[in-house]
C-alpha cells in the first residue's frame, strides 16, 4: 500500500511547542519511547488532531518516537511538522475521500473528534458526533492496513452513578457495570445534563464492540475504548477542577456558600467537587494510557475488544482501573488529592 513511501506535507506541532508541552507534564519522552518502540515505523491517524487531546497525544508520540508518522485529521490544519501529514477533512461527510484514504493507509487510529467536546452539547452536536464515529469506525474495520483502533469515550457514560454513592470509594465502578448515561447537576445556577453529549459516546462503545467481534472472525483491527475522566485544556492543573464540571464555566463562590452540604445531590458543591476532581486525568497519565491503548496486546479471551476507564491514580475515587492496569499495562503516576495537598502546603 506504499504505507511508508508517500511524501508527507508539513503539519501540526512545531518543536518549540513540543518543548512547551513537555514542560507542562504532557509527556515523559524516556518512558513513552520504551512504550512505543513496538510501533516506531507505523502510521497513526488521529482525528480531532488540532483539539485539546489530539494536540497533547501527538506531541507525546512524536517526542517519544521520531520515526513514527502521524496523520492529523481535522477540519482545519494546525502548526507545521514534517513528520505529520495534515489532512483537512470532514468526518461527518461520508463521501469525503480525504479521511477515507488516510484510514486506508494507517496501522493505528485514535478517534477524538466530536462536533462539541463538552457536556453541554445539543442534539445537533450529538448527531454530527455520532455520524463521525460511525463513518470512522466502519472505515477502520475494513481498512487493509489497520491493526488497532482506540476510541476516546467519556466518564459521562457512567454519570448517573453520581446519584448512587458518588464518593464511596468502596463501591468501585467497573467498565463492565451497567451504564448510567448522562450526568445531571447544577453549575452556577444552571441545570446541566450531559445525557445528549454521552449518547454518541455510549453508541460508539457498542459499535466498537460489535465491529471487534466481526473483525475477530474475519480478520481486522482490535478495538480499545477508554472512558476519559477530566483532562482539561492546557496545563490541566488539579487546582482548576471544580464543581462546574466543564471548562466552559467557572466555579461560583456564591453557589458554594449557599449550597455546601445541600441535601440535593445536584447542587451539593462539596459532593460535586469530589466527583469531578476524582476523575482527573493528568496530562502525563493521559498520554500514557493512550500510548498503551495503541500497543498493548489484548488477551485472546477479550475477542479483540477492551472497554476501560482512564483516570489518574486519584485517592478515594470510585473509578476502577484494574483492567487499565492489568490489560493495558497502564501505570498512572498522579493523584489529584496529592496535588491539592502540595498546593495547600505552599
Amino acid at each position: 500500500h506504499g504505507l511508508y513511501r508517500r511524501p508527507l506535507p508539513i503539519s501540526v506541532i512545531n518543536r518549540s511547542d513540543k518543548r512547551e508541552l513537555l514542560g507542562k507534564g504532557i509527556a515523559t519522552p524516556g518512558v513513552l519511547r520504551a512504550q512505543m518502540a513496538e510501533i516506531e515505523h507505523e502510521v497513526i491517524a488521529v482525528t480531532g488532531a488540532a483539539g485539546n487531546l489530539g494536540t497533547k497525544l501527538i506531541a507525546a508520540l512524536l517526542e517519544s518516537q521520531p520515526s513514527l508518522r502521524v496523520l492529523g485529521l481535522d477540519l482545519i490544519a494546525g502548526k507545521p511538522d514534517d513528520r505529520i501529514e495534515w489532512i483537512e477533512c470532514n468526518l461527518a461527510d461520508a463521501g469525503d475521500s480525504q479521511w477515507k484514504d488516510a484510514i486506508d493507509r494507517s496501522t493505528g487510529l485514535v478517534h477524538f473528534a466530536a462536533k462539541n467536546p463538552y457536556p453541554e452539547a445539543d442534539w445537533d452536536d450529538a448527531t454530527v458526533s455520532l455520524d463521525m464515529t460511525l463513518h470512522v469506525m466502519l472505515a477502520a474495520a475494513h481498512s487493509p492496513t489497520m491493526r488497532r483502533v482506540v476510541f476516546a469515550t467519556s466518564n459521562h457514560v457512567m454519570g448517573r452513578y453520581k446519584e448512587d454513592g458518588a464518593n464511596d470509594a468502596a463501591r468501585k465502578m467497573r467498565a463492565t457495570d451497567t451504564v448510567g448515561v448522562g450526568t445531571v447537576w447544577y453549575a452556577n445556577g444552571v441545570l446541566m445534563d450531559s445525557t445528549i453529549y454521552a449518547v454518541p459516546k455510549f453508541c460508539g462503545e457498542r459499535l466498537c464492540k460489535a465491529l471487534a467481534a466481526q473483525c475477530a472472525r474475519r480478520g481486522g483491527p482490535s478495538f480499545v475504548c477508554v472512558r476519559i475522566g477530566w483532562c482539561q485544556p492546557g496545563d490541566n492543573s488539579a487546582l482548576t477542577l471544580n464543581a462546574s464540571g466543564t471548562p466552559t464555566l467557572a466555579a461560583s463562590d456564591t453557589d458554594a456558600a449557599e449550597n455546601e452540604g445541600d441535601a440535593d445531590s445536584l447542587r451539593d458543591v462539596a459532593l460535586l467537587n469530589q466527583w469531578y476532581r476524582s476523575m482527573w486525568l493528568s496530562n502525563r497519565d493521559f498520554t500514557h494510557i493512550f500510548s498503551r491503548a495503541l500497543v498493548a496486546a489484548l488477551p485472546a479471551e477479550r475477542g479483540g475488544f477492551l472497554l476501560t476507564h482512564g483516570m489518574s491514580a486519584n485517592s478515594g475515587m470510585r473509578w476502577d482501573l484494574t483492567e487499565s492496569k492489568e490489560v493495558l499495562g497502564y501505570q498512572p503516576k498522579d493523584d489529584v488529592q496529592a496535588e491539592l495537598r502540595r498546593a495547600a502546603a505552599r
